[in-house]
């Protein structure tokens, strides 16, 4: 095939994969699979084809590739998952809810029918006296931790970890070279 396209010496992401479909049943077909029952496969491929699907591949092989791959989803992709269902319910959470702190409960028990000991951390059953605190959080603290704990891009993370599998330079591996007539000629006529 003739194109002045740049050529590399591996295929790109969507020569292997050029549909959610391919990649999840490859991913179905590998012993990673049972492993990522809670990872969105179609998600983590449109994440993956959306940052590396016009990247050449950093293997020959294909199938070594198609490992590496399903290994880094393997390694962080549970993880990942469980950050989005918590920035989820994070994102979910009212305001009257941001503002509960915690509560602190004190007991005292005066002549305990038992004896304490400091080699548990059992409570003892009795009690005299019971004092509690509750902390309320105003609403701009409530917001100010709110807002670290969703400060974190969980998914610019877990997508950044696959760049191994891609080649990264700058510039075509194959040059591109171009005949025109008028440099046929000047070699025929050289000869």
């Amino acid at each position: 095939m003739n194109s002045i396209l740049p050529q590399y010496s591996t295929v790109l992401f969507t020569d292997v994969w050029d549909d959610e479909e391919k990649f999840e049943e490859d991913l179905a077909a590998s012993p990673f699979a049972a492993e990522l029952t809670e990872v969105n496969a179609e998600l983590v491929f449109y994440l993956l084809y959306a940052r590396y699907g016009n990247n050449p591949i950093a293997n020959r092989d294909i199938n070594q590739w198609k490992f590496k791959i399903f290994s880094v989803m393997f390694q962080y992709g549970p993880t990942w998952a469980k950050r989005l269902d918590i920035q989820k319910k994070l994102r979910a959470i009212q305001d009257e809810d941001l503002r509960i702190g915690s509560k602190a409960i004190y007991n005292a028990a005066l002549n305990p029918s038992t004896e304490p000991t400091t080699n548990t951390l059992d409570e003892l059953d009795y009690i005299n006296e019971q004092r509690t605190t509750n902390y309320k959080k105003s609403k701009m603290d409530a917001y100010v931790q709110l807002l670290d704990l969703l400060d974190t891009d969980v998914t610019e993370e877990f997508i950044t970890k696959f760049r191994k599998c891609f080649k990264t330079f700058v510039a075509p591996e194959n040059p591109l070279v171009f005949v025109t007539e008028d440099d046929e000629l000047e070699i025929d006529e050289g000869e």
